[in-house]
């Protein structure tokens, strides 16, 4: 699988994730650096969604 193909499907599964459960999200990680890539993506995508709805974009 090529990186895209694999960025594709990331794509769409994190379209499938409620991020408004993220500290639970986050609490669920297994090492500390799962806990980062966590709360790293969560943030990332309630940032987005948080400027698209005020569109400040």
């Amino acid at each position: 699988m090529s990186n895209a193909e694999a960025l594709h499907q990331l794509y769409a599964q994190c379209q499938k994730i409620n991020f408004d459960e993220s500290y639970d999200i986050i609490a669920s990680a297994q090492t500390p650096d799962e806990a980062d890539f966590f709360h790293l993506a969560t943030d990332l995508i309630l940032k987005q969604k948080k400027v698209i709805e005020e569109n400040r974009f």
